[in-house]
């Protein structure tokens, strides 16, 4: 689990999270949504240690990683996987080496232990094939699969995805949400994905955090979300045709 308690950042006089507090589950996908410029992307990047945070706690389980030493900080960081936005492949990299890299670089794995997780990453995104492709050689889609397969190389407790479907067809949105939702529930990750999807949302959302000018202004799930009283995330969500057709059925449902 990830509590936050009061968090706020400012960046010279702009402030971009006002006095955040929230929490993100173990075993589940907690989504954050919100307008660009809603400080998801800040908060997602004070939780990976990108950005410190002026004030407030955060908390990794029972750790607060805003007062750890950078010894103990650097423990709790090999405790996380990281799904960037481009996918951040090395071109230079093989996709072996690619998943390798993170092993290489944190662990004390033999060259044997090293293949062998590399091969049940790759396995476990359906990759194995592409084992000595360059990312060059992959569609948009398989990147971010060979990106998720290094992203959870090390056994991250923590796993957080910003953006995951930029860049993707729905088809192929669809099935990145589910392997991320598999893998979440396989290994009993705490996933906080950062989106725009409303694909995502209505389809994995199991813990919603809505921000508003860098304010929560709503938690709950995709089971509520259509319910929702706010009139900032009512706009949010009715923008989207995705959201007006699940609405729609919802209300012929209710009127059978």
């Amino acid at each position: 689990m990830i509590t936050i308690k009061n968090l706020n950042k400012s960046f010279g006089e702009q402030q971009v999270l006002h006095n955040i507090s929230c929490e993100f589950l173990p075993g589940q996908n907690n989504l954050i949504i919100g307008l660009s410029g809603s400080g998801k992307t800040v908060l997602l990047k004070c939780m990976i240690g990108l950005h410190s945070p002026d004030s407030g706690e955060i908390f990794f389980d029972n750790r607060n990683i805003t007062r750890l030493t950078l010894g103990k900080l650097k423990s709790v960081r090999q405790e996380i996987g990281v799904l960037f936005q481009g996918s951040a492949l090395f071109d230079s990299l093989s996709v072996a080496d690619n998943v390798a890299f993170p092993l290489r670089m944190f662990s004390n794995k033999t060259y044997r232990e090293i293949l062998e997780r590399v091969n049940f990453c790759l396995d476990r995104v359906g990759l194995q094939q592409a084992l000595n492709k360059f990312p060059s050689q992959l569609s948009g889609g398989m990147q971010k699969r060979v990106a998720i397969a290094r992203a959870i190389a090390l056994n991250p407790k923590y796993l957080f995805c910003d953006e995951p479907n930029s860049g993707l067809d729905p088809q192929t949105s669809i099935k990145i949400d589910q392997l991320i939702d598999d893998i979440t529930k396989e290994y009993g990750i705490t996933t906080v994905v950062n989106t725009h999807d409303m694909n995502s949302v209505i389809g994995i959302g199991d813990h919603i955090t809505f921000l508003h000018q860098g304010h929560v202004e709503w938690r709950g799930n995709k089971d509520n979300i259509l319910q929702t009283e706010s009139e900032a995330l009512q706009h949010f969500l009715f923008s989207s045709p995705i959201v007006r057709r699940a609405a729609e059925q919802n209300y012929k449902a209710t009127k059978i």
